[in-house]
């Protein structure tokens, strides 16, 4: 997970960075769920079903997820006006190398 450049300045590094699986096509539950530090991007991730954000609903049930990364500056779970988003291409399960690109800012 990389901040695009031109948004990077609105970085203090305080900030909480989400990185979250959800089935392609499939509700909007998150399957897997991890939460840092914006100090910590650039950052490398790994999402798996020790990850799950219930039990039996799990990212290896899935045979297409989106990974998303929120940097959300209050911290909440819940998306927010202001909060620095980037998206993946659909991917399977279990891909490794999948690069998100933090760009565009939640309305």
């Amino acid at each position: 997970v990389a901040i695009a450049p031109d948004i990077a300045g609105k970085l203090s590094g305080g900030e909480t960075v989400f990185i979250l699986a959800r089935a392609e096509g499939g509700p909007r539950t998150p399957l897997a769920v991890i939460k840092a530090s914006a100090r910590e991007l650039p950052m490398k991730f790994a999402l798996d079903d020790s990850q799950a954000m219930a039990p039996g609903v799990n990212i290896s049930s899935a045979s297409a997820v989106r990974i998303e990364a929120r940097v959300s500056r209050t911290g909440n779970v819940i998306p927010q006006s202001g909060d620095l988003v980037g998206t993946s291409p659909a991917v399977k399960p279990g891909s490794r190398d999948v690069k998100i690109l933090v760009d565009k800012v939640v309305p």
